[in-house]
Protein backbone atom coordinates (compact mmCIF):
# COMPACT_ATOMS: atom_id res chain seq x y z
CA UNK A 1 0.00 0.00 0.00
CA UNK A 2 1.22 3.49 -0.83
CA UNK A 3 2.58 5.45 2.13
CA UNK A 4 0.02 8.24 1.59
CA UNK A 5 -2.83 5.85 2.46
CA UNK A 6 -1.24 4.07 5.42
CA UNK A 7 -2.07 4.84 9.02
CA UNK A 8 -5.75 5.74 8.71
CA UNK A 9 -8.75 3.44 8.67
CA UNK A 10 -6.60 0.47 7.70
CA UNK A 11 -3.43 -0.76 9.33
CA UNK A 12 -2.21 -1.98 5.96
CA UNK A 13 -3.06 -4.12 2.97
CA UNK A 14 -1.25 -7.28 1.96
CA UNK A 15 1.12 -6.85 -0.96
CA UNK A 16 -0.56 -9.60 -3.02
CA UNK A 17 -3.90 -7.86 -2.50
CA UNK A 18 -2.38 -4.52 -3.57
CA UNK A 19 -1.03 -6.21 -6.69
CA UNK A 20 -4.42 -7.78 -7.36
CA UNK A 21 -6.30 -4.47 -7.23
CA UNK A 22 -3.51 -2.44 -8.86
CA UNK A 23 -4.27 -0.60 -12.11
CA UNK A 24 -0.70 0.58 -12.70
CA UNK A 25 -0.25 -1.26 -15.98
CA UNK A 26 -3.37 0.32 -17.46
CA UNK A 27 -2.62 3.67 -15.80
CA UNK A 28 0.48 4.15 -17.96
CA UNK A 29 -1.90 5.24 -20.70
CA UNK A 30 -3.36 8.04 -18.57
CA UNK A 31 -0.29 9.00 -16.50
CA UNK A 32 0.49 12.21 -18.39
CA UNK A 33 -3.16 13.29 -18.35
CA UNK A 34 -3.35 12.55 -14.63
CA UNK A 35 -0.40 14.84 -13.90
CA UNK A 36 -2.08 17.62 -15.90
CA UNK A 37 -5.31 17.09 -13.97
CA UNK A 38 -3.39 17.59 -10.74
CA UNK A 39 -1.80 20.76 -12.10
CA UNK A 40 -5.17 22.27 -13.05
CA UNK A 41 -6.65 21.24 -9.72
CA UNK A 42 -3.84 22.88 -7.75
CA UNK A 43 -4.24 26.09 -9.76
CA UNK A 44 -7.97 26.09 -8.96
CA UNK A 45 -7.20 25.50 -5.27
CA UNK A 46 -4.86 28.49 -5.31
CA UNK A 47 -7.45 30.67 -7.07
CA UNK A 48 -10.01 29.75 -4.41
CA UNK A 49 -7.61 30.69 -1.62
CA UNK A 50 -7.54 27.15 -0.26
CA UNK A 51 -3.73 26.90 -0.45
CA UNK A 52 -0.93 29.47 -0.27
CA UNK A 53 0.91 30.71 -3.35
CA UNK A 54 4.27 29.43 -2.14
CA UNK A 55 2.88 25.92 -1.61
CA UNK A 56 1.18 26.05 -5.00
CA UNK A 57 4.47 26.87 -6.70
CA UNK A 58 6.32 24.06 -4.94
CA UNK A 59 3.65 21.50 -5.89
CA UNK A 60 3.48 22.66 -9.50
CA UNK A 61 7.26 22.48 -9.91
CA UNK A 62 7.24 18.85 -8.82
CA UNK A 63 4.22 17.99 -10.98
CA UNK A 64 5.91 19.38 -14.07
CA UNK A 65 8.89 17.08 -13.47
CA UNK A 66 6.47 14.14 -13.31
CA UNK A 67 4.93 14.78 -16.73
CA UNK A 68 7.40 12.46 -18.42
CA UNK A 69 7.97 10.16 -15.45
CA UNK A 70 7.70 6.39 -15.88
CA UNK A 71 5.53 5.19 -13.02
CA UNK A 72 6.61 1.61 -12.48
CA UNK A 73 6.61 1.00 -8.71
CA UNK A 74 4.89 -2.27 -7.87
CA UNK A 75 3.81 -1.60 -4.28
CA UNK A 76 1.11 0.91 -5.14
CA UNK A 77 -2.52 0.72 -6.18
CA UNK A 78 -2.45 3.21 -9.01
CA UNK A 79 -0.79 6.22 -10.62
CA UNK A 80 -2.93 8.61 -8.60
CA UNK A 81 -1.47 7.73 -5.21
CA UNK A 82 1.99 7.46 -6.77
CA UNK A 83 1.78 11.07 -7.96
CA UNK A 84 0.71 12.25 -4.52
CA UNK A 85 3.43 10.14 -2.93
CA UNK A 86 6.05 11.64 -5.29
CA UNK A 87 4.94 15.20 -4.54
CA UNK A 88 5.00 14.51 -0.80
CA UNK A 89 8.49 12.99 -0.91
CA UNK A 90 9.86 15.90 -2.97
CA UNK A 91 8.28 18.61 -0.87
CA UNK A 92 7.01 17.65 2.59
CA UNK A 93 4.02 15.99 4.21
CA UNK A 94 2.68 19.45 4.99
CA UNK A 95 2.84 20.58 1.36
CA UNK A 96 2.22 17.27 -0.42
CA UNK A 97 -0.74 16.61 1.83
CA UNK A 98 -2.53 19.58 0.20
CA UNK A 99 -2.56 18.01 -3.26
CA UNK A 100 -5.62 15.86 -2.71
CA UNK A 101 -7.66 18.64 -1.11
CA UNK A 102 -11.14 18.83 -2.65
CA UNK A 103 -10.68 15.95 -5.07
CA UNK A 104 -10.85 12.18 -5.18
CA UNK A 105 -9.40 9.45 -7.28
CA UNK A 106 -12.97 9.01 -8.47
CA UNK A 107 -13.24 12.32 -10.34
CA UNK A 108 -9.53 12.39 -11.18
CA UNK A 109 -9.37 9.04 -12.94
CA UNK A 110 -12.40 9.60 -15.15
CA UNK A 111 -11.15 13.07 -16.12
CA UNK A 112 -7.76 11.61 -17.11
CA UNK A 113 -9.47 8.84 -19.09
CA UNK A 114 -11.59 11.40 -20.92
CA UNK A 115 -8.51 13.51 -21.71
CA UNK A 116 -6.61 10.54 -23.11
CA UNK A 117 -9.65 9.18 -24.91
CA UNK A 118 -10.47 12.44 -26.72
CA UNK A 119 -6.97 12.40 -28.24
CA UNK A 120 -7.40 8.77 -29.23
CA UNK A 121 -10.75 9.58 -30.88
CA UNK A 122 -9.15 12.25 -33.04
CA UNK A 123 -6.24 9.97 -33.96
CA UNK A 124 -8.65 7.16 -34.79
CA UNK A 125 -10.85 9.46 -36.86
CA UNK A 126 -7.82 10.69 -38.81
CA UNK A 127 -6.69 7.13 -39.42
CA UNK A 128 -10.11 6.20 -40.81
CA UNK A 129 -9.89 9.27 -43.03
CA UNK A 130 -6.50 8.10 -44.31
CA UNK A 131 -8.08 4.76 -45.23
CA UNK A 132 -10.98 6.58 -46.90
CA UNK A 133 -8.67 8.74 -48.99
CA UNK A 134 -6.78 5.61 -49.99
CA UNK A 135 -9.99 3.85 -51.04
CA UNK A 136 -11.31 6.87 -52.95
CA UNK A 137 -8.09 7.26 -54.90
CA UNK A 138 -8.34 3.58 -55.86
CA UNK A 139 -11.98 4.07 -56.82
CA UNK A 140 -10.99 6.79 -59.30
CA UNK A 141 -9.03 4.17 -61.26
CA UNK A 142 -11.91 1.69 -61.36
CA UNK A 143 -14.97 3.75 -62.28
CA UNK A 144 -15.54 1.60 -65.39
CA UNK A 145 -14.03 -1.63 -64.12
CA UNK A 146 -16.82 -4.23 -64.26
CA UNK A 147 -17.21 -6.18 -61.05
CA UNK A 148 -19.94 -8.55 -59.86
CA UNK A 149 -22.18 -7.40 -57.05
CA UNK A 150 -23.13 -10.25 -54.71
CA UNK A 151 -26.13 -11.19 -52.60
CA UNK A 152 -26.13 -14.44 -50.59
CA UNK A 153 -22.58 -14.98 -51.93
CA UNK A 154 -24.10 -15.44 -55.40
CA UNK A 155 -23.33 -13.15 -58.37
CA UNK A 156 -26.31 -10.80 -58.49
CA UNK A 157 -25.92 -7.69 -60.67
CA UNK A 158 -23.03 -5.99 -62.47
CA UNK A 159 -21.41 -3.11 -60.63
CA UNK A 160 -17.99 -1.47 -60.89
CA UNK A 161 -15.11 -2.05 -58.52
CA UNK A 162 -15.35 1.67 -57.75
CA UNK A 163 -18.95 1.12 -56.64
CA UNK A 164 -17.84 -1.64 -54.29
CA UNK A 165 -15.14 0.63 -52.84
CA UNK A 166 -17.59 3.52 -52.47
CA UNK A 167 -19.93 1.30 -50.46
CA UNK A 168 -17.14 0.74 -47.96
CA UNK A 169 -16.35 4.45 -47.90
CA UNK A 170 -19.96 5.18 -47.03
CA UNK A 171 -19.81 2.97 -43.93
CA UNK A 172 -16.47 4.46 -42.90
CA UNK A 173 -17.94 7.94 -43.26
CA UNK A 174 -20.79 7.05 -40.90
CA UNK A 175 -18.26 5.74 -38.40
CA UNK A 176 -16.45 9.08 -38.51
CA UNK A 177 -19.76 10.85 -37.89
CA UNK A 178 -20.40 8.65 -34.86
CA UNK A 179 -16.92 9.35 -33.47
CA UNK A 180 -17.45 13.08 -34.01
CA UNK A 181 -20.70 12.99 -32.07
CA UNK A 182 -19.19 10.88 -29.29
CA UNK A 183 -16.24 13.29 -28.99
CA UNK A 184 -18.59 15.99 -27.70
CA UNK A 185 -19.84 13.71 -24.94
CA UNK A 186 -16.33 12.56 -24.02
CA UNK A 187 -14.84 16.06 -23.89
CA UNK A 188 -16.55 17.02 -20.62
CA UNK A 189 -14.73 17.49 -17.32
CA UNK A 190 -15.67 15.63 -14.15
CA UNK A 191 -13.16 17.41 -11.89
CA UNK A 192 -14.73 18.99 -8.84
CA UNK A 193 -17.16 16.13 -8.39
CA UNK A 194 -14.69 14.65 -5.85
CA UNK A 195 -15.83 11.27 -4.51
CA UNK A 196 -19.47 11.80 -5.55
CA UNK A 197 -20.87 14.93 -3.87
CA UNK A 198 -18.43 17.70 -4.76
CA UNK A 199 -16.59 19.64 -2.05
CA UNK A 200 -17.16 22.46 0.40
CA UNK A 201 -14.12 24.30 -0.99
CA UNK A 202 -15.16 26.92 -3.58
CA UNK A 203 -13.40 25.26 -6.50
CA UNK A 204 -14.15 26.72 -9.91
CA UNK A 205 -15.00 23.61 -11.91
CA UNK A 206 -15.27 25.55 -15.16
CA UNK A 207 -11.78 26.98 -14.69
CA UNK A 208 -10.36 23.45 -14.32
CA UNK A 209 -12.31 22.33 -17.39
CA UNK A 210 -10.98 25.22 -19.46
CA UNK A 211 -7.37 24.65 -18.35
CA UNK A 212 -7.65 21.01 -19.40
CA UNK A 213 -9.17 21.83 -22.78
CA UNK A 214 -12.67 20.54 -22.06
CA UNK A 215 -15.75 22.01 -23.72
CA UNK A 216 -17.79 21.88 -20.52
CA UNK A 217 -18.73 19.84 -17.46
CA UNK A 218 -20.48 16.66 -16.56
CA UNK A 219 -22.78 18.68 -14.32
CA UNK A 220 -24.19 16.28 -11.71
CA UNK A 221 -21.40 15.14 -9.41
CA UNK A 222 -22.81 11.64 -8.80
CA UNK A 223 -23.18 11.08 -12.53
CA UNK A 224 -19.71 12.52 -13.14
CA UNK A 225 -17.94 9.84 -11.10
CA UNK A 226 -20.40 6.99 -11.70
CA UNK A 227 -21.04 7.35 -15.43
CA UNK A 228 -19.07 5.27 -17.89
CA UNK A 229 -21.49 5.34 -20.79
CA UNK A 230 -18.99 7.48 -22.72
CA UNK A 231 -16.50 4.60 -22.56
CA UNK A 232 -19.13 2.07 -23.60
CA UNK A 233 -20.15 4.36 -26.45
CA UNK A 234 -16.58 4.40 -27.80
CA UNK A 235 -16.28 0.64 -27.30
CA UNK A 236 -19.52 0.33 -29.28
CA UNK A 237 -18.19 2.62 -32.00
CA UNK A 238 -15.03 0.55 -32.19
CA UNK A 239 -17.15 -2.61 -32.51
CA UNK A 240 -19.13 -1.05 -35.39
CA UNK A 241 -15.95 0.02 -37.17
CA UNK A 242 -14.50 -3.45 -36.60
CA UNK A 243 -17.62 -5.02 -38.08
CA UNK A 244 -17.16 -2.95 -41.25
CA UNK A 245 -13.45 -3.74 -41.48
CA UNK A 246 -14.12 -7.42 -40.89
CA UNK A 247 -16.55 -7.43 -43.81
CA UNK A 248 -13.91 -5.84 -46.08
CA UNK A 249 -11.34 -8.42 -44.98
CA UNK A 250 -13.76 -11.29 -45.63
CA UNK A 251 -14.68 -9.87 -49.04
CA UNK A 252 -11.06 -9.60 -50.10
CA UNK A 253 -10.25 -13.11 -48.85
CA UNK A 254 -13.19 -14.45 -50.87
CA UNK A 255 -12.54 -12.34 -53.98
CA UNK A 256 -8.86 -13.34 -54.02
CA UNK A 257 -9.42 -17.08 -53.62
CA UNK A 258 -8.15 -19.20 -56.51
CA UNK A 259 -11.63 -20.30 -57.64
CA UNK A 260 -13.06 -16.77 -57.64
CA UNK A 261 -10.01 -14.78 -58.76
CA UNK A 262 -11.73 -11.40 -58.86
CA UNK A 263 -8.81 -9.61 -57.22
CA UNK A 264 -5.14 -10.30 -56.63
CA UNK A 265 -3.55 -9.56 -53.25
CA UNK A 266 0.10 -8.45 -53.54
CA UNK A 267 2.64 -11.08 -52.47
CA UNK A 268 4.01 -8.81 -49.74
CA UNK A 269 0.63 -9.00 -47.99
CA UNK A 270 0.35 -12.77 -48.16
CA UNK A 271 1.96 -15.87 -46.70
CA UNK A 272 2.48 -19.43 -47.89
CA UNK A 273 2.05 -22.87 -46.46
CA UNK A 274 4.81 -24.68 -44.58
CA UNK A 275 3.99 -27.86 -46.54
CA UNK A 276 1.97 -26.90 -49.65
CA UNK A 277 4.30 -24.93 -51.93
CA UNK A 278 1.55 -23.64 -54.27
CA UNK A 279 -0.38 -21.82 -51.52
CA UNK A 280 -0.85 -18.07 -51.27
CA UNK A 281 -2.75 -17.21 -48.11
CA UNK A 282 -4.18 -13.79 -47.26
CA UNK A 283 -2.99 -14.10 -43.65
CA UNK A 284 -3.01 -10.36 -42.78
CA UNK A 285 -6.67 -10.18 -43.80
CA UNK A 286 -7.54 -13.27 -41.77
CA UNK A 287 -5.82 -11.79 -38.73
CA UNK A 288 -7.67 -8.51 -39.33
CA UNK A 289 -10.92 -10.45 -39.17
CA UNK A 290 -9.89 -12.12 -35.91
CA UNK A 291 -8.78 -8.87 -34.30
CA UNK A 292 -12.09 -7.30 -35.27
CA UNK A 293 -13.86 -10.16 -33.51
CA UNK A 294 -11.88 -9.38 -30.33
CA UNK A 295 -12.95 -5.73 -30.57
CA UNK A 296 -16.60 -6.78 -30.78
CA UNK A 297 -16.08 -9.08 -27.79
CA UNK A 298 -14.57 -6.20 -25.80
CA UNK A 299 -17.79 -4.22 -26.22
CA UNK A 300 -19.79 -7.18 -24.92
CA UNK A 301 -17.35 -7.57 -22.02
CA UNK A 302 -17.67 -3.87 -21.20
CA UNK A 303 -21.45 -4.11 -21.10
CA UNK A 304 -21.15 -7.12 -18.80
CA UNK A 305 -18.78 -5.27 -16.45
CA UNK A 306 -21.22 -2.36 -16.20
CA UNK A 307 -24.37 -4.43 -15.93
CA UNK A 308 -26.13 -4.24 -12.58
CA UNK A 309 -23.61 -1.95 -10.85
CA UNK A 310 -24.97 0.35 -8.15
CA UNK A 311 -24.77 4.15 -8.40
CA UNK A 312 -21.51 5.87 -7.49
CA UNK A 313 -17.95 4.79 -8.10
CA UNK A 314 -17.13 1.06 -8.14
CA UNK A 315 -13.73 -0.49 -8.67
CA UNK A 316 -15.34 -2.69 -11.32
CA UNK A 317 -14.78 0.29 -13.65
CA UNK A 318 -11.08 -0.49 -13.52
CA UNK A 319 -11.70 -3.55 -15.70
CA UNK A 320 -13.47 -1.45 -18.33
CA UNK A 321 -10.61 0.89 -19.22
CA UNK A 322 -8.11 -1.73 -20.51
CA UNK A 323 -10.81 -2.98 -22.90
CA UNK A 324 -11.05 0.55 -24.28
CA UNK A 325 -7.33 0.90 -24.97
CA UNK A 326 -7.03 -2.60 -26.40
CA UNK A 327 -9.92 -2.02 -28.81
CA UNK A 328 -8.47 1.27 -30.02
CA UNK A 329 -4.99 -0.21 -30.49
CA UNK A 330 -6.26 -3.28 -32.35
CA UNK A 331 -8.46 -1.09 -34.53
CA UNK A 332 -5.52 1.14 -35.44
CA UNK A 333 -3.50 -1.92 -36.45
CA UNK A 334 -6.33 -3.17 -38.69
CA UNK A 335 -6.79 0.25 -40.27
CA UNK A 336 -3.06 0.46 -41.02
CA UNK A 337 -2.95 -2.89 -42.80
CA UNK A 338 -6.05 -2.21 -44.90
CA UNK A 339 -4.75 1.25 -45.82
CA UNK A 340 -1.65 -0.42 -47.21
CA UNK A 341 -3.37 -3.36 -48.94
CA UNK A 342 -6.34 -1.79 -50.75
CA UNK A 343 -4.42 0.60 -53.09
CA UNK A 344 -2.19 -2.30 -54.15
CA UNK A 345 -4.98 -4.70 -55.08
CA UNK A 346 -5.20 -5.71 -58.73
CA UNK A 347 -8.64 -6.44 -60.18
CA UNK A 348 -8.80 -9.65 -62.22
CA UNK A 349 -8.41 -9.12 -65.95
CA UNK A 350 -11.30 -9.60 -68.41
CA UNK A 351 -13.97 -10.06 -65.74
CA UNK A 352 -16.63 -8.90 -68.18
CA UNK A 353 -15.82 -11.85 -70.46
CA UNK A 354 -16.49 -14.51 -67.81
CA UNK A 355 -19.48 -16.46 -69.11
CA UNK A 356 -21.23 -17.04 -65.78
CA UNK A 357 -21.29 -13.28 -65.11
CA UNK A 358 -23.61 -12.80 -68.08
CA UNK A 359 -26.44 -13.99 -65.87
CA UNK A 360 -26.00 -10.92 -63.68
CA UNK A 361 -27.66 -8.98 -66.53
CA UNK A 362 -30.94 -10.83 -65.88
CA UNK A 363 -32.63 -8.03 -63.95
CA UNK A 364 -31.94 -5.50 -66.71
CA UNK A 365 -33.22 -7.94 -69.35
CA UNK A 366 -36.47 -8.19 -67.37
CA UNK A 367 -36.59 -4.39 -67.24
CA UNK A 368 -36.12 -4.29 -71.04
CA UNK A 369 -39.03 -6.68 -71.56
CA UNK A 370 -41.20 -4.40 -69.44
CA UNK A 371 -40.20 -1.37 -71.54
CA UNK A 372 -40.04 -2.97 -75.00
CA UNK A 373 -42.66 -5.71 -74.81
CA UNK A 374 -45.01 -4.04 -72.29
CA UNK A 375 -45.00 -6.98 -69.89
CA UNK A 376 -45.77 -6.78 -66.17
CA UNK A 377 -42.49 -7.01 -64.28
CA UNK A 378 -43.43 -10.27 -62.54
CA UNK A 379 -44.20 -11.85 -65.91
CA UNK A 380 -40.86 -10.62 -67.27
CA UNK A 381 -39.12 -11.90 -64.14
CA UNK A 382 -40.56 -15.40 -64.64
CA UNK A 383 -39.74 -15.35 -68.35
CA UNK A 384 -36.08 -14.42 -67.88
CA UNK A 385 -35.77 -16.95 -65.07
CA UNK A 386 -37.10 -19.72 -67.32
CA UNK A 387 -34.64 -18.78 -70.09
CA UNK A 388 -31.79 -18.80 -67.56
CA UNK A 389 -32.84 -22.24 -66.33
CA UNK A 390 -32.96 -23.55 -69.89
CA UNK A 391 -29.53 -22.08 -70.70
CA UNK A 392 -27.93 -23.51 -67.57
CA UNK A 393 -29.36 -26.97 -68.26
CA UNK A 394 -27.47 -26.93 -71.58
CA UNK A 395 -24.31 -25.36 -70.08
CA UNK A 396 -25.00 -22.19 -72.07
CA UNK A 397 -25.39 -18.52 -71.21
CA UNK A 398 -27.68 -15.70 -72.29
CA UNK A 399 -25.36 -14.91 -75.23
CA UNK A 400 -26.05 -18.40 -76.59
CA UNK A 401 -29.80 -17.76 -76.61
CA UNK A 402 -31.33 -17.13 -80.04
CA UNK A 403 -34.32 -14.98 -80.84
CA UNK A 404 -36.40 -18.14 -81.05
CA UNK A 405 -35.51 -19.02 -77.43
CA UNK A 406 -36.88 -15.71 -76.21
CA UNK A 407 -39.98 -16.00 -78.41
CA UNK A 408 -40.61 -19.53 -77.16
CA UNK A 409 -40.51 -18.29 -73.57
CA UNK A 410 -42.66 -15.25 -74.43
CA UNK A 411 -45.17 -17.26 -76.43
CA UNK A 412 -45.24 -14.76 -79.27
CA UNK A 413 -42.91 -12.93 -81.69
CA UNK A 414 -40.46 -10.52 -80.13
CA UNK A 415 -39.46 -7.15 -81.56
CA UNK A 416 -36.04 -7.06 -83.30
CA UNK A 417 -35.11 -4.00 -81.25
CA UNK A 418 -35.76 -5.97 -78.05
CA UNK A 419 -33.26 -8.62 -79.12
CA UNK A 420 -30.58 -6.01 -79.88
CA UNK A 421 -31.28 -4.31 -76.52
CA UNK A 422 -30.75 -7.64 -74.74
CA UNK A 423 -27.41 -7.91 -76.52
CA UNK A 424 -26.46 -4.44 -75.27
CA UNK A 425 -27.39 -5.38 -71.71
CA UNK A 426 -25.10 -8.41 -71.96
CA UNK A 427 -22.19 -6.04 -72.63
CA UNK A 428 -21.50 -5.48 -68.93
CA UNK A 429 -19.38 -2.39 -69.56
CA UNK A 430 -22.31 -0.80 -71.39
CA UNK A 431 -24.64 -2.24 -68.75
CA UNK A 432 -23.13 0.06 -66.11
CA UNK A 433 -24.19 3.08 -68.14
CA UNK A 434 -27.81 1.86 -68.21
CA UNK A 435 -28.27 2.55 -64.50
CA UNK A 436 -30.18 5.77 -63.97
CA UNK A 437 -30.78 6.20 -60.24
CA UNK A 438 -28.78 8.34 -57.85
CA UNK A 439 -26.06 6.34 -56.12
CA UNK A 440 -25.96 3.63 -58.81
CA UNK A 441 -22.78 2.16 -60.40
CA UNK A 442 -23.20 4.40 -63.46
CA UNK A 443 -19.67 5.79 -64.10
CA UNK A 444 -20.93 9.38 -64.07
CA UNK A 445 -22.63 8.78 -60.75
CA UNK A 446 -19.48 7.16 -59.35
CA UNK A 447 -17.46 10.23 -60.32
CA UNK A 448 -19.97 12.45 -58.52
CA UNK A 449 -19.94 10.30 -55.40
CA UNK A 450 -16.13 10.15 -55.28
CA UNK A 451 -15.93 13.95 -55.46
CA UNK A 452 -18.64 14.26 -52.81
CA UNK A 453 -16.86 11.86 -50.45
CA UNK A 454 -13.50 13.54 -50.97
CA UNK A 455 -15.03 16.90 -49.97
CA UNK A 456 -16.61 15.30 -46.90
CA UNK A 457 -13.26 13.78 -45.91
CA UNK A 458 -11.55 17.16 -46.24
CA UNK A 459 -14.20 18.75 -44.01
CA UNK A 460 -13.71 16.04 -41.39
CA UNK A 461 -9.94 16.44 -41.52
CA UNK A 462 -10.30 20.21 -41.07
CA UNK A 463 -12.65 19.69 -38.15
CA UNK A 464 -10.22 17.32 -36.44
CA UNK A 465 -7.38 19.78 -36.92
CA UNK A 466 -9.51 22.51 -35.35
CA UNK A 467 -10.30 20.32 -32.33
CA UNK A 468 -6.64 19.39 -31.92
CA UNK A 469 -5.76 23.09 -32.04
CA UNK A 470 -8.29 23.79 -29.29
CA UNK A 471 -6.67 21.14 -27.11
CA UNK A 472 -3.27 22.76 -27.68
CA UNK A 473 -4.76 26.13 -26.70
CA UNK A 474 -5.98 24.60 -23.44
CA UNK A 475 -2.50 23.26 -22.78
CA UNK A 476 -1.00 26.70 -23.41
CA UNK A 477 -3.45 28.24 -20.95
CA UNK A 478 -2.57 25.61 -18.37
CA UNK A 479 1.12 26.34 -18.85
CA UNK A 480 0.55 30.08 -18.46
CA UNK A 481 -1.61 29.63 -15.37
CA UNK A 482 0.96 27.33 -13.73
CA UNK A 483 3.59 30.07 -13.66
CA UNK A 484 2.67 31.12 -10.13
Amino acid sequence: MSSVLKGGRLKGTRRDVVNFISSLESDKRIAFSTVLVNEAHVIALAKSGAIEKVDTSRILRVLRTLEGYNFHERNAEDVHVMIEDSVTKRTSKQVGGLLHLGKSRNDQVVTAIRMTLRNEILLLSNQILTLEFSILNSAKRHISTVFPGYTHLQPAQPISFAHYLLANCASLSRNIDRLNEAYGRVNRSTMGAAALAGTSFPLNRRLIARLLGFDGLVDVSLDAVGGRDFALEILGNCALIASDLSRVATDLIFYSSAEIGLVVIPDEFASTSSIMPQKKNADPLELTRAKCAKIAANFNSGLSVMHGLPSGYNLDYQELTPLLWESIDELKACLRILTEIIPRITVGSKLSSRRYLEFTAATEIANLLVRKEHLPFRTAHHLVGSVARSALSRDETFKDMKRSDWERALGRPIRPRTVSSIGEALDLGRHLRMYRTSGSPNPQESKRLISQELRACERSRTRNARLQARLRTGMQELRAASKI
